[in-house]
């Protein structure tokens, strides 16, 4: 758990410093502060399971989207 608490108090340090983009808002915020807390693995697997939920995981799949990769 000390874990996780530590990972949303980051969290909320970097929402409270990105206030400066007045165009985001508070949702937009803590979504951006979670990306870039996150570790680089845990991006990759947010990044293909986004993919999966589209139904581009595959090559073919974005291929026929017209997706280059």
């Amino acid at each position: 758990m000390e874990k996780k608490s530590k990972r949303l108090a980051r969290v909320h340090a970097l929402a409270e410093k990105l206030r400066f983009l007045p165009h985001l808002s508070e949702d937009e915020r803590y979504l951006y502060a979670w990306s870039l807390a996150a570790t680089p693995d845990e991006r990759w697997q947010r990044h293909e399971s986004f993919l999966r939920s589209h139904g581009l995981f595959s090559h073919s799949a974005r291929k026929k989207y017209g997706l280059s990769s």
